[in-house]
């Protein structure tokens, strides 16, 4: 956050921080909410039926301001679209960076299954190249060219998890040529 800016001389005024957290949850999650809807190509109906609400009240919950939020509804939500949910305290400078870095496309979150199978080709990957030791617990523990080790003990574990069949052909050619794609830029 540039202190210098004109939402950093607006922050100082503690109403103006109160009405700013408030208005991140109240448009933000609403406008999140419809666009993971839409990235499923899902009605609002079969949100509802997902979630166990009612219709209207998904169209309450996607209009922003329109609806108070409650964390059993996020639970709700969160579960119909199968993906986490997160609630925690942040200062405001990482609000305002946040909110100064999001975008329409950021609201996608992929749903767990999709979730699972992107980091299994990752691992695949990882593991194929011996570029990197994967810990599940942290994700990326350490860049170790051509070493399998963790600090945690669970690299190995966790890289020995293969998927069946890899996304497209399979080959130790094309997972190779992914894996130096995905991690040209890491200096190791």
């Amino acid at each position: 956050m540039n202190t210098q800016s004109s939402l950093a001389t607006e922050l100082k005024d503690k109403q103006y921080r109160d009405a700013f957290v408030a208005s991140q949850i109240r448009i933000g999650l609403p406008m999140q909410c419809r666009a993971l809807r839409e990235s499923r190509e899902w009605t609002q109906p079969q949100l509802a039926e997902a979630a166990g609400m009612s219709q209207p009240r998904i169209s309450e919950i996607e209009r922003p301001g329109e609806r108070k939020l409650n964390l059993e509804t996020l639970l709700r939500l969160a579960s119909a679209f199968d993906v986490g949910l997160q609630v925690r305290f942040v200062s405001f400078s990482r609000l305002v960076d946040d909110d100064d870095s999001i975008h329409f496309d950021s609201f996608y979150v992929s749903p767990f299954d999709e979730d699972m199978a992107r980091l299994e080709r990752m691992e695949y990957q990882m593991k194929s190249s011996k570029m990197l030791a994967f810990d599940k617990r942290s994700g990326i523990r350490d860049a170790l060219m051509g070493k399998e080790q963790s600090t945690s003990g669970n690299a190995l574990r966790d890289a020995a998890r293969v998927p069946e069949q890899p996304k497209g052909d399979g080959t130790k050619a094309q997972i190779e040529r992914e894996a130096s794609a995905n991690f040209s830029g890491i200096a190791c």
